[in-house]
C-alpha cells in the first residue's frame, strides 16, 4: 500500500514537472486566477454566488495526460436577458438603463407639460391612466399577418400610435429609393430590418415636422429623478425622471434615434408618454397655445380630452405640424352671432357709416384651419351628430399627398391606406379601387374594402323617410368614406362590417 502511494506521488510530481517544461501552469494556479476573475465580476455586474457554475473538461482517452483539466464553459444563470417573449410578441427587456448626456427636466417644464396635456385646472389632480402607462411603440410578431403593424390598446394612446403607423407605411411603401410594382406589393411584408428602419424614420419625421423643420426635442426616461419634490407638480413616477435631448440637424436626430429607439419599446419605460412629451417640447408649449386659439380660462385648452383620448388639435399636430382645433381650409372669420364674414370687406375702416356686420368684423378673430395640403389625410364621422350640423373636413385633409387617412368613426381611431399613389392624383383610378383598414388591436383581422364610385350605391327607398332608414343601416365607417366619395358602393372583404 505504501509503495502504491509513493508511485502516485511520483507520477504527480513528474506530471507537474512536465507541465512546467511545456509552459503550462498547474491546475491550482488556474483555479486561483479564475477565482480572482469571479471576484471582479461580482463587483462589476452583481453575479450571485449560487448562480455561478464552472466546468472542467476531463482528459480524453486518446489525448496526452499533460493536457488535462482545461476550462470548457463558464456561464452565469442570473445574466439579464436581452429580450422577453410576451404571447406572440418579442419585446426588449424591462428596466431603464443609465443614459449619458441630456438635460434634466426642470419643475417649470414639467408643470407646462401637464398643463398642456390635462389643462391648467386639472394638472394637479389628474394622472395618466394604467392603459397609457402600458402603451409602447412596439411591433406585432413578424410571422403574423401584420408584420408591418404597431400594437395599440383600447385607450387614448391609440390615436398617437396609429399616427406613427401612418408615417411608417409612408416609409415602407412610398419612400423607397427604387420603386417597382413587386417592391410595392411586398412592402407590407417587411423583414425585421426594414420595419425597424421605417419606424425610426416615421418617428423622426413627426418630431421634425412639429418642430417646423428646424429643431426638435426627444424625451427619455431614466432611473433617478431630476428635481426635488415641489408643490407645483405632483410626482407621477414619470415626469420627474425625464432627460431632454435637443437637436438642430435632422441627421443628428436620426442617428440618435437609431441608438435609442428601443427605449420607446421597453416595458416600463412608458414609450407613448415619452413620445407625447417629445412632440410637445418639439413644438414648444407657447406655439401650441397659439395654435389652439383659445382663452386661458377655456377648459378645452389641452391636447387630451377628459377621457384621455387624442383631441382634434393633437391629431392635426401629428398630421400637419400645427395644433389647430379646426378641420376647414385656410382661415374663416365669424361674428359673435356665428355668421361667416368676408375676409376683406371693401374699405371697411374708411367708411364713415360702417354696417353692423363690418363692425363685428373688426372685433372678430379668424379661425385658422389647415393652411396647406397634408401628407396624411383625415376622415371624420360621428353618428350622434345631427344631420344638419355634421362636422365637415376640408379638402386639404380629405385629399392628402399620399393615400393614407386617419379616421375618427364614432370616437374610434383607425387607419385607411392604399399602395396606389395615383389614387390622390388621377381621378380615373377613383372609379374602382381598394383600401385596407387597420386598427392595431389584437382582435383585429385583415380587412379590405372594395370601393366602386362609377355606378355608386343603389338607392331603393322612394320617400325621404325610407332613405333615412336605409342610411341608418349603413356602417359608420362606410359613411365616413362617403364623406369623400359620395354615394360609393363599398364591399367588405375578409370580415363582416364591425364599425
Amino acid at each position: 500500500m505504501a509503495k502504491a502511494d509513493m508511485d502516485i506521488e511520483m507520477n504527480g510530481a513528474s506530471s507537474s514537472k512536465d507541465t512546467n517544461k511545456l509552459g503550462l501552469t498547474p491546475t491550482g494556479y488556474e483555479r486561483e486566477k479564475l477565482n480572482r476573475l469571479l471576484k471582479i465580476l461580482d463587483g462589476g455586474f452583481g453575479v450571485d454566488e449560487s448562480k455561478r457554475r464552472v466546468r472542467f473538461r476531463d482528459a480524453e482517452k486518446d489525448s496526452p495526460r499533460l493536457l488535462t483539466q482545461r476550462v470548457k464553459t463558464f456561464y452565469v444563470e442570473s445574466w439579464p436577458e436581452v429580450k422577453v417573449k410576451l404571447g406572440n410578441t418579442i419585446r426588449p427587456m424591462s428596466g431603464s438603463r443609465h443614459l449619458i448626456g441630456g438635460t434634466p427636466i426642470t419643475v417649470e417644464t414639467a408643470v407646462s407639460l401637464k398643463h398642456m396635456i390635462f389643462g391648467s385646472w386639472a394638472s394637479q389632480v389628474h394622472f395618466f391612466s394604467t392603459e397609457w402607462r402600458k402603451s409602447t411603440i412596439d411591433f406585432y410578431d413578424i410571422s403574423g399577418p401584420f408584420s408591418f403593424g404597431l400594437q395599440t390598446l383600447k385607450c387614448g394612446s391609440r390615436g398617437l400610435v396609429l399616427a406613427i403607423q401612418a408615417y411608417l407605411l409612408k416609409s415602407l411603401i412610398f419612400d423607397r429609393q427604387f420603386a417597382s410594382i413587386a417592391l410595392i406589393r411586398s412592402a407590407l411584408q417587411p423583414n425585421d430590418f426594414e420595419r425597424r428602419r421605417a419606424l425610426i424614420s416615421a418617428m423622426c419625421q413627426i418630431l421634425w415636422l412639429v418642430g417646423d423643420n428646424r429643431r426638435c426635442c426627444v424625451c427619455l426616461q431614466q432611473v433617478d429623478r431630476c428635481y426635488a419634490n415641489d408643490y407645483r407638480c405632483r410626482d407621477d413616477g414619470i415626469t420627474e425622471k425625464i432627460l431632454l435631448f435637443e437637436f438642430k440637424k435632422y441627421q443628428d436626430l436620426e442617428m440618435f434615434m437609431k441608438r435609442h429607439w428601443t427605449e420607446f419599446q421597453r416595458e416600463g419605460n412608458n414609450g407613448c408618454i415619452m413620445f407625447l412629451y417629445s412632440i410637445i417640447l418639439s413644438r414648444t408649449p407657447g406655439k401650441i397655445y397659439e395654435d389652439l386659439q383659445m382663452d386661458e380660462d377655456d377648459r378645452q385648452r389641452k391636447l387630451l380630452t377628459d377621457n384621455e383620448a387624442c383631441s382634434t388639435a393633437f391629431l392635426n399636430l401629428l398630421m400637419t405640424g400645427m395644433a389647430t382645433p379646426y378641420l376647414h381650409n385656410n382661415n374663416q372669420i365669424y361674428s359673435e352671432e356665428a355668421k361667416v364674414l368676408d375676409e376683406d370687406p371693401i374699405n371697411a375702416r374708411d367708411q364713415r357709416n360702417p354696417t353692423p356686420d363690418e363692425e363685428m368684423y373688426e372685433e372678430a378673430k379668424p379661425r385658422r384651419g389647415i393652411q396647406s395640403r397634408s401628407t396624411i389625410g383625415f376622415l371624420y364621422f360621428d353618428k350622434t351628430e345631427p344631420q344638419k350640423d355634421r362636422t365637415e373636413v376640408g379638402s386639404m385633409l380629405k385629399t392628402p399627398k399620399l393615400p393614407i387617412w386617419l379616421t375618427s368613426t364614432n370616437g374610434q381611431i383607425g387607419l385607411l391606406f392604399s399602395n396606389k399613389i395615383e389614387l390622390v392624383s388621377d381621378w380615373r383610378v377613383e372609379n374602382r379601387f381598394s383600401l385596407q383598414y387597420y386598427t392595431g388591436l389584437s382582435a383585429h383581422k385583415p380587412c379590405t374594402l372594395e370601393i366602386e364610385t362609377r355606378n355608386g350605391r343603389t338607392i331603393r327607398g322612394q320617400t325621404l323617410l325610407t332613405r333615412r332608414k336605409e342610411d341608418d343601416r349603413i356602417p359608420s365607417l362606410e359613411q365616413g368614406i362617403m364623406t369623400k366619395w359620395y354615394g360609393a358602393a363599398i364591399k367588405w372583404q375578409g370580415c363582416d362590417p364591425f364599425i
